[in-house]
């Protein structure tokens, strides 16, 4: 269970991804960068550790190591990221896998929007921080409401996506 400072902070740093993601595009990164190594560690931590302190300790050091990782390789790091992005959407939005399929899809998705992201960089990181902005916003909400993950989840995902993608585009169209 998640806590509610830790919600709150989710949801100040979606809203900040979501408006402002490619204004700051080292720092949006750097942030997704830092939520997929605290992901990846939190994944096996309590196998290593017992102490939840000590976990939480692991898992910020994961995600700073690939954060610092992800500021520091743009091209990479903007392949990974928006790659990660779209494919953690997919598995998201389209429930669990129960077998190969959606991960496989996942990874095509990711790997292929990766490659599309090195070409064209600013929309897809004005795609991928509004999209993973939005992901954050949307179930931090959810989780200080204490509600579940409503049927028509992907239609008010897809809105909240959209108004961040149209408000950076706007908001940045005389940056790089």
């Amino acid at each position: 269970m998640v806590s509610i400072p830790t919600d709150i902070v989710a949801l100040i740093i979606g809203a900040f991804l979501l408006l402002f993601g490619y204004r700051v595009k080292k720092i949006a990164i750097t942030i997704i960068w830092f939520i997929v190594g605290y992901w990846l560690v939190s994944l096996f931590v309590d196998k290593i550790v017992a102490d939840q302190l000590w976990q939480f300790i692991l898992c910020c050091v994961g995600g700073l190591v690939l954060g610092m990782f992800g500021m520091t390789i743009e091209k990479f790091a903007v392949f990974v990221t928006v790659g990660a992005t779209f494919g953690m959407s997919v598995i998201q939005n389209f429930g669990p896998a129960t077998d190969w399929t959606l991960p496989a899809i996942a990874v095509a998705v990711g790997v292929v929007t990766g490659v599309i992201a090195v070409w064209l960089i600013k929309p897809m990181i004005i795609l991928a921080t509004s999209i993973e902005g939005a992901r954050l916003v949307i179930i931090s909400i959810l989780s200080l409401l204490g509600w579940a993950k409503p049927e028509y989840y992907l239609v008010i995902f897809l809105a909240v996506a959209a108004v961040g993608i149209i408000f950076q585009w706007n908001n940045c169209r005389r940056l790089e």
